[in-house]
């Protein structure tokens, strides 16, 4: 049995509070981050086509807006979104601060 732990407490977050724990994890397709998000934080729109990933986020705590393409869905703990590699995605975190969990994979 092979297995690899990690805590996302102990990953260098980037770009304020993502933490990417492929690498630690020694993930071969999966991507797993775990985002933290301050209060009124916009991440960039952007869409993963060239990659052919699609991605999961998953909304632990707090509440945000996730944009896909035109669409806003808004989102409260406990929800989950899967957007195509294809469709621009934008997340974005309401007045209080919030923790997803973010899964992509080919």
């Amino acid at each position: 049995m092979s297995y690899t732990k990690a805590n996302y407490e102990d990953v260098d977050a980037v770009g304020g509070g993502l933490h990417f724990l492929r690498d630690e994890l020694d993930c071969v397709e999966l991507g797993f981050s775990v985002l933290e998000a301050d209060p009124n934080w916009s991440g960039k729109p952007h869409d993963h086509a060239e990659q052919g990933h699609e991605e999961v986020y998953y909304l632990v705590s707090g509440g945000a807006t996730l944009v896909v393409e035109d669409k806003k869905l808004d989102l409260e703990p406990g929800d989950a979104v899967r957007v195509s590699p294809e469709d621009t995605r934008e997340l974005r975190n309401g007045s209080e601060e919030s923790t997803f969990v973010i899964a992509g994979a080919p």
